[in-house]
């Protein structure tokens, strides 16, 4: 990967590290062990043996944690300055690289990345001003960096990049009107997917097998059924999906990959989940996490192909606030 050339406006953004700096003591307290806020919207992932997080900072800059697997304590790096992040960013494993997404400056799209181990981060511009209008989802996607995010009039878009390699090739998933939300984006046996809200609370899923075009849409549940942006994974040999659902309920949807149709779970009932739930695998089991009652944090799990779901509490009420 280089960095992209001619963005004048990237490079003020990186110089201002600095001042970023500053304030990263502040940070790790806001960002690692109290409360999120609008400025502090964070995402963790696993990069190579180490827990990562990344987050929105102080004055939109962008933050980046790293943990040893099983050590401490918890390393903080700047990625970029003031006026950089304006969104939630989406951090991943691609290739040997640890890689975040960010909404930036005036509905911008960013990309960092940083060899494993090593400094510094490099930025680059994936799109310009205008196209970006939520937080984006990164991803592997074969041996590309990927990204899905919401465009201009509630469009859907898709973003790729073979590792090592520039540019950025933008592709339309949906037009004008069909998402309302932020996507999830994921490998699936051998296709990219993607999820996210639709119109009327609806929710929708999109594939694509890998190499190849057109993007096939998918009605995973209808009108009413959505209240906020779904996750996206694999679990075992399914397509699975987690949404917030009416009344505050919590949803899970799976699909045998290659097959229909959608097939829904109620995880947690009325007035259990208030935020967008992350879902994964880990193990041999489904587990999804979200806020709960009380700004609580909730934790549920299911053997894959089995049932129930088994609720946890996380954290108590007053420390979670997504």
């Amino acid at each position: 990967m280089r960095i992209t050339r001619g963005r004048n406006w990237l490079a003020s953004a990186v110089r201002s590290r600095k001042l970023a700096k500053l304030t990263l003591a502040a940070a790790v307290g806001a960002a690692i062990i109290g409360p999120a806020t609008a400025a502090s919207a964070r995402e963790v992932a696993q990069v190579g043996t180490s827990s990562v997080i990344a987050v929105q900072g102080p004055h939109h800059s962008l933050l980046f944690y790293w943990q040893t697997i099983g050590g401490v304590p918890w390393h903080p790096e700047v990625v970029s300055g003031p006026g950089t992040a304006y969104s939630a960013p989406s951090v991943a494993q691609v290739g040997s690289s640890s890689v975040i997404a960010v909404e930036g400056p005036h509905h911008s799209l960013l990309f960092f990345w940083q060899t494993i181990g090593t400094v510094p981060w490099h930025p680059e511009l994936v799109a310009g001003f205008g196209s970006t209008r939520s937080a984006p989802s990164v991803a592997q996607v074969g041996t590309s960096s990927v990204i899905a995010a919401q465009g201009p009039g509630g469009s859907l878009d898709f973003y790729w990049q073979t590792i090592g390699t520039v540019p950025w090739h933008p592709e339309l998933v949906a037009g004008f009107g069909s998402t309302r939300s932020a996507p999830s984006v994921a490998q699936v046996g051998t296709s990219s997917v993607i999820a996210a809200q639709g119109p009327g609370g609806s929710l929708d899923f999109y594939w694509q097998t890998i190499g190849t075009v057109p993007w096939h849409p998918e009605l995973v549940a209808g009108f009413g059924s959505t209240r906020s942006a779904p996750s996206v994974a694999q679990v075992g040999t399914s397509s699975v999906i987690a949404a917030q659902g009416p009344g505050g309920s919590l949803d899970f949807y799976w699909q045998t990959i290659g097959t229909v149709p959608w097939h829904p779970e109620l995880v947690a009932g009325f007035g259990s989940t208030f935020s967008a739930p992350t879902v994964t695998q880990v193990g041999s089991s489904s587990v999804i996490t979200a806020q709960g009652l009380f700004h609580s944090q909730k934790f549920y799990w299911q053997a894959i192909g089995g049932v129930p779901w088994h609720p946890e509490l996380v954290a108590p009420p007053g420390t979670a606030f997504a």
